[in-house]
């Protein structure tokens, strides 16, 4: 469905994507993580036509987004980071302006815009003039208009910027049954806190694409020792003990804090919670810490 071949981008005369070539199938959710400046949004807004190739190509569903970007636009919902500063505007004009551009007019329109409203979570905001939105309601109102002339395919910039906790699970939400219509989902995630909604990651350093895989620890690196927490309150130097042959660097951060590193593809996560509740211990959390995603972004050794 999106097919990127060497693709490579400019900004202010830098060149910020280089040769990235990247196979997204249809129905699947990429997410893409980097540092800031990887080049993470940059290529995101290529395949929406935002921006314009230097090198190399991009198709969406076999359309180029060089000799095809108005194909591109009708196949791909764009969310990108912000709003624009149109003062005045309330969130159903908004809509009501790219509903027309996508040539939906009528009562077509209108319900295009009262149904991306109540997908994105924003039912009865449509008279929220842009400039009162608040930084959670405005990324609402961005995922409202990619959706309006119902897309194949979402590229989202960073969707989770801006809301809250209890804000967050609702786009997850949104983003896994788009995956299970057979939708197509690329998404750029600044924080590298990739949800499960997501089947497969991508991961960007300095413009290059550097690994890519299923959204599963044991899909990268294999072998690879990935830091991981267990708060075990009081317990914390016993619980050590249990968990020091299923992995390595096992210590006791403090009488309630047990770190090690573990290789998923020999122990998982849930045989260790295992472990340490068959010794009679408590659990009170436990994970990978950071998430390990974020640690895929950490600086290699050599």
């Amino acid at each position: 469905m999106i097919r990127c071949e060497r693709a490579s981008i400019e900004r202010g005369g830098q060149l910020v994507v280089e040769t990235v070539s990247l196979a997204v199938r249809a129905g699947e959710a990429w997410a893409v993580i980097g540092t800031s400046g990887a080049g993470k949004s940059t290529l995101l807004a290529a395949v929406a036509t935002a921006v314009p190739l230097h090198g190399g190509e991009i198709l969406v569903h076999g359309q180029s987004v060089r000799r095809a970007a108005e194909r591109v636009r009708r196949l791909v919902g764009y969310v990108p980071d912000s709003l624009p500063d149109w003062p005045g505007l309330r969130a159903a004009e908004f809509l009501e302006l790219f509903a027309v551009a996508a040539g939906l007019v009528g009562d077509a329109m209108r319900q295009a815009v009262d149904k991306s409203l109540a997908m994105a979570g924003l039912a009865g905001s449509g008279r929220m003039e842009l400039q009162s939105l608040d930084a959670g309601h405005a990324k609402h109102l961005l995922i409202a208009r990619s959706l309006l002339h119902d897309p194949e395919v979402l590229v989202m910039d960073d969707p989770f910027s801006g809301l809250d906790p209890l804000e967050r699970p609702a786009i997850e939400r949104l983003i896994g049954d788009a995956h299970l219509m057979g939708r197509t989902v690329l998404a750029a995630i600044d924080d590298a806190r990739v949800p499960s909604c997501f089947t497969h990651l991508a991961v960007l350093r300095e413009g290059r694409l550097i690994a890519e895989g299923r959204n599963d620890p044991t899909a990268f690196a294999g072998g690879q020792r990935w830091r991981f927490g267990l708060r075990c309150p009081g317990r914390g130097t016993e619980v050590a003990r249990v968990v020091g042959p299923l992995g390595e660097d096992s210590r006791a951060v403090d009488d309630d804090t047990v770190t090690l590193r573990i290789d998923p593809a020999q122990y998982r996560p849930q045989e260790i919670i295992a472990a340490v509740v068959r010794a009679g211990l408590p659990v009170e959390a436990a994970g990978y810490d950071p998430p390990w995603q974020a640690q895929l972004l950490e600086p290699q050794p050599g």
